[in-house]
């Protein structure tokens, strides 16, 4: 486990942290209220009733699961945040026990005197091998997901994170230009990728095709020695120009959009987000995602067709409002480009 870190204004996505319930939830997001961090649940505590008995946790993965569990369980874990006007995950700093650091953790794995599991070497040699490629600094890049929690299985997969928007972008452009040469490292093709697209977009089976194209082309992810890894891109706070409750937004229901991408260069992080123009609704100006599936998605020039969640969105600092698609949030969103 990681050193405790008191401010949490400091925490971003890649961080984890467990509550004074033993619950471990995910922060989200790099903008957070004073006093307490936008997180989702992410493992809860198993008596010994599934598969998970023998590492004391069960992964909660569908949004939806995560919280009807909190609300059966603990219902403090979901407060309405003005802003985002509605109900969200969060923890109060004062529910924190302890503060999961993705960069201290890769550190400890690489400066353990003790042998290290082969997952975690494995782990240590594809950043040694992705920071030497992208010409990044060691602070830059940490380990998060199950391992940072400890505890990960040996099938489990390799989520790294880089952290600032300088060093993302760096990482991003010289690793698509190197990436066919770095030695270990595979992109997705044949069984594996068939695999991959059915597992993240397998309520999209009759679109199969259509991911199985955009996921092969993405650099972000692939198989290292035999494991499936994922790199997160996250910029920190000191990257934005606005806090928390200087944008706010009001939620419009379930929309079926279409338009061009005029802008992508946001496109690898986490959040995502592209800039675009809809005639159909010409005040439509964003696509974002909080997820990671959507980044590296369509590129710049692409029309593109997309399903997910209306919101207004109004920027108090610059006085404007503008609308926005929000993808990820139920397993029927998607983002495909359109002929």
């Amino acid at each position: 486990m990681a050193g405790v870190i008191v401010v949490t204004e400091n925490l971003v996505e890649g961080y984890f942290v467990i509550t004074v319930d033993g619950l471990v939830f995910e922060i989200k997001g790099v903008i957070h209220p004073r006093n307490r961090v936008i997180a989702y649940l992410r493992y809860v505590p198993t008596t010994g009733t599934t598969s998970d008995s023998d590492i004391g946790y069960r992964k909660v993965y569908a949004l939806n699961e995560r919280e009807t569990y909190l609300r059966n369980n603990y219902p403090s874990y979901l407060w309405f945040s003005d802003p985002h006007g509605r109900v969200v995950q969060s923890v109060h700093s004062d529910r924190i026990e302890s503060i999961l650091d993705p960069v201290d953790c890769l550190t400890k794995f690489r400066n353990s005197v003790d042998k290290i599991s082969d997952l975690e070497q494995a782990s240590v040699n594809l950043a040694e091998k992705l920071v030497k490629s992208t010409s990044i600094e060691w602070i830059d890049i940490g380990i998060t997901g199950s391992q940072l929690v400890g505890i990960a299985r040996e099938d489990s997969d390799i989520d790294l994170v880089v952290y600032g928007s300088s060093a993302c972008r760096k990482f991003y452009s010289n690793l698509s230009k190197n990436i066919t040469s770095i030695e270990d490292v595979e992109r997705y093709t044949g069984t594996l990728l068939d695999e991959h697209v059915s597992f993240r977009w397998g309520a999209h089976e009759n679109l199969k095709l259509i991911f199985q194209e955009i996921e092969q082309t993405k650099v972000l992810q692939g198989l290292f020695e035999r494991y499936h890894f994922f790199v997160r891109l996250v910029k920190t706070p000191g990257d934005l120009e606005y806090v928390y409750g200087d944008v706010s937004y009001q939620m419009k229901g379930q929309q079926l959009v279409s338009g061009r991408v005029v802008d992508d260069s946001e496109s690898m992080f986490t959040p995502c987000e592209y800039l675009i123009e809809c005639d159909d609704s010409p005040n439509l100006r964003k696509l974002v995602s909080y997820r990671g599936r959507f980044t590296e998605q369509i590129s710049k020039g692409t029309s593109f067709e997309a399903l997910g969640r209306l919101e207004l969105v109004t920027d108090h600092k610059k006085n404007n409002q503008y609308l926005q698609l929000v993808l990820g949030e139920l397993p029927n969103d998607y983002l495909i480009p359109k002929e």
